[in-house]
């Protein structure tokens, strides 16, 4: 694929896209490489194409994290990082080493995009850096099995979490800010969640879930769902957490 060269990136959605990947999964090393680290085909897959749509270059360096198994595309090209840090001045979300973090922000020009492509940004993020949380516990009290549910996007950065938050109220989410995390919980808001964000099909869930690992996090968003309908009178006769675990497993479509 032939390199062109490009003197300013013009603002939409694909670039949005871009900004989104590089700023959960990816980085963008001012000395002139940017890159993505996942393990899902569809984050990685998704990242090239955006590069190649922006700026049609297609020299990938590929390889695989052998401690990790996480695999990890590069692009080398001054060109491409410049053009990106007129837009976006820094890509860094962790703190410095003197404890303080960077004041990363997202570019003014998404918070302008049409909803439609705002929600279309919000689905890469929340699939590369977020998470669907389906739990049971015994309620002593009600003596019944209970369920915590909850989607949520790890960020440690406050901007970027502050932007992030402007981004979800303007489709109308309501959401809950930790030091880590935005938290979407309520049973209405997961809702929403599902109705016009969701996950990108295939991403799946990774190692760090115990119950629900290698399931797609759509397949569990759309589980949690479910479990708004299950009665009491659906539970009581299973006896440990595992049990109902294996029930709820079983009613996610082969």
């Amino acid at each position: 694929m032939k390199d062109i060269n490009i003197n300013v990136l013009e603002p939409n959605v694909d670039l949005g896209i871009l900004i989104g990947i590089l700023l959960t999964d990816g980085w963008v090393n001012p000395k002139g490489v940017i890159g993505i680290a996942n393990k899902s085909d569809v984050l990685l897959s998704l990242f090239k194409n955006k590069v190649r749509t922006l700026f049609q270059k297609n020299n990938f360096c590929e390889f695989t994290d052998k401690r990790t198994n996480v695999k990890i595309i590069e692009l080398n090209s001054v060109e491409v990082v410049r053009l990106m840090l007129n837009v976006c001045p820094t890509f860094r979300t962790i703190p410095f080493s003197d404890g303080t973090l960077p004041k990363t922000r997202l570019p003014k020009f998404i918070l302008g995009l049409e909803q439609s492509e705002i929600k279309e940004i919000l689905k890469i993020m929340f699939s590369a850096d977020g998470a669907i949380c389906l739990g049971v516990k015994w309620n002593k009290i009600e003596n019944r099995w209970k369920f915590t549910r909850r989607v949520t996007l790890t960020c440690w950065n406050p901007t970027l979490k502050e932007d992030i938050g402007k981004l979800l109220n303007s489709i109308g989410i309501e959401f809950k800010i930790s030091n880590t995390d935005i938290i979407i919980e309520r049973n209405v808001e997961i809702l929403k969640f599902i109705k016009f964000i969701g996950f990108l099909n295939g991403v799946k869930i990774s190692r760090k879930s115990k119950n629900w690992e290698g399931f797609e996090k759509n397949q569990i968003l759309e589980l949690a769902i479910k479990t708004f309908e299950l009665k009491k009178k659906d539970l009581q006769k299973f006896q440990t957490k595992e049990d109902v675990i294996n029930f709820l497993k079983s009613l996610v479509p082969a």
